[in-house]
């Protein structure tokens, strides 16, 4: 049986290592937010002949169009999918004669534009959805189990979280609508994870009364290990196909569940049940020693002022009974 509980100070150090690094993606790159969140246009556009993001980034400089954002799809050179800002049907028109004119005869698989407005609502509907779920969570967690079990976890769904946007800021994948959606998929992956395990160690406590909650910890990790593990590389592999045929439009999503799901099965044995074990030890060590405190403490109904176990201690205050005939 594998001790995950005996090493939890070095699954710790690794998991803050993690968070360091999704940290310095968010502080050091930012967020590529896409048209959804920033308003603008998309357009993705399959060349007759394979051309560079460096080409097309100087044409759409010379159209005044600087800062935009290029991604090549595939590996050909014959798809780009460009965002840029939202400009007029007439500057449109210009720019895709730049192209033509440029790089050759392309086609335009789609084109979309977001309003200002469309991607406020957007971004506060997103945050909405994540916190209802959270608060949803919480409710659920702490109903089905205690409220131990359920900060536990929300604790890991937020390291779960906050890690999958790091790393998606750290390889610059755009945050669109699906992100969001990415997102819910993953707090909803791992919520089903943790479920699984703290599930496992209820019905240990119960059946092993006298083992430490530690050894119930590490005996439930290990009868379901090979189940998290088994769903995690499946839906890992449905992932990878999707990134790897879906396209340009899934692409982002399937990144970002990627990331979002590896971390959820790694949180849900290296953070969320260590996090439970320490806290319960502590909770248990705490009421011990109050049950002492209150064993030690003299009893004041008796003796008010306390000073009797201390007279006794001295020998004092001792009748000795005499010998009667």
């Amino acid at each position: 049986m594998f001790d995950f509980i005996g090493r939890r100070k070095v699954w710790f150090l690794l998991s803050a290592f993690f968070l360091l690094v999704s940290l310095g993606g968010l502080v050091g790159r930012g967020l590529n937010l896409g048209i959804d969140f920033t308003g603008g246009m998309t357009m993705d556009a399959i060349f007759a002949h394979p051309v560079a993001s460096a080409q097309v980034r100087v044409v759409l400089d010379r159209q005044g169009l600087g800062g935009s954002n290029i991604t090549m799809v595939g590996s050909t050179g014959h798809e780009v999918l460009m965002n840029f800002p939202a400009v007029s049907e007439a500057r449109r028109t210009a720019l895709n004669a730049a192209l033509s004119k440029q790089l050759g005869r392309f086609q335009i698989v789609s084109l979309n534009k977001v309003t200002g407005v469309v991607s406020q609502a957007l971004v506060r509907q997103g945050l909405l959805a994540v916190l209802v779920a959270v608060l949803l969570i919480i409710l659920y967690m702490s109903f089905r189990f205690d409220f131990r079990f359920a900060l536990s976890g929300i604790v890991a769904i937020f390291y779960d979280v906050l890690v999958s946007i790091g790393l998606v800021a750290l390889v610059h994948v755009q945050l669109t609508t699906a992100f969001v959606a990415a997102v819910l998929t993953i707090i909803g992956y791992s919520l089903n994870d943790r479920i699984i395990i703290f599930d496992r160690i209820r019905e240990n406590l119960k059946l092993m009364r006298k083992e430490t909650l530690a050894t119930i910890a590490n005996r439930s990790l290990n009868q379901t290990l090979v189940r998290s593990v088994n769903t995690a590389v499946t839906v890992l592999l449905a992932m990878a196909s999707i990134l790897i045929f879906g396209g340009a439009t899934t692409r982002d999503f399937a990144v970002t569940m990627l990331i979002g799901v590896f971390f959820g099965a790694y949180s849900s044995i290296f953070v969320a049940t260590p996090i439970w074990v320490g806290w319960s030890e502590w909770d248990e060590r705490s009421k011990a020693a109050s049950r002492r405190a209150a064993t030690a403490a003299p009893n004041k109904k008796d003796d008010p002022k306390g000073e009797a176990p201390k007279a006794l201690k001295r020998g004092k205050g001792l009748k000795v009974a005499k010998s009667g005939k």
